[in-house]
């Protein structure tokens, strides 16, 4: 006795391609999704970190399998890791409350001039104009990290697996 049957190549060969498309389609709607909360979350990590928000623009990009987050803005980098800035040989920092806030020493103008106080604390840059203190230096400063990019990612990702299962079940 003999028993054979044909299998349908082509039908099978038809539901995984349906199948290879869905998954295809869900992990593309997953990829964006996922960009899409880093975005918002990166967005709010720095709103919430202080005066950050107008100075900063937050880009999630979705290239292949990658998904990019970028930060521009003065300083991103040092506020996302913490570090120190050194001075050559000093850094000069604005005065809270006068006209320099915002402004680089460099770029006020030669409108300064460099004062060395005999009793102490650091030098400071005053204005011609208003004689009024409008920088103070320092040799160094230590910046705490200000932004939580990687914690933000990583909480992120680890719904990966839901975020993928509802986009294939629709």
């Amino acid at each position: 006795m003999e028993v054979s049957f044909k299998v349908d190549t082509e039908a099978f060969k038809k539901g995984i391609d349906e199948t290879r498309d869905r998954f295809d389609q869900a992990i593309a709607v997953s990829k964006n999704m996922i960009a899409s909360m880093m975005k918002s979350a990166v967005e709010a990590d720095i709103a919430g970190a202080g005066n950050f928000s107008s100075r900063y623009e937050v880009n999630v990009k979705v290239e292949g399998d990658t998904i990019t987050t970028e930060i521009d803005g003065p300083g991103a980098a040092i506020f996302a890791t913490g570090g120190t800035v050194e001075g050559h040989p000093l850094l000069w920092l604005p005065i809270s409350g006068t006209d320099a806030e915002g402004i680089r020493a460099g770029d006020y103008g030669n409108q300064l001039f460099s004062v060395n106080r005999k009793t102490g604390g650091p030098p400071l840059l005053f204005s011609i104009a208003d004689r009024a203190p409008k920088y103070f230096g320092v040799p160094s400063v230590t910046i705490p990290k200000k932004f939580h990019i990687a914690e933000i990612q990583e909480d992120v990702m680890s719904d990966f697996k839901e975020i993928f299962e509802g986009a294939l079940n629709g």
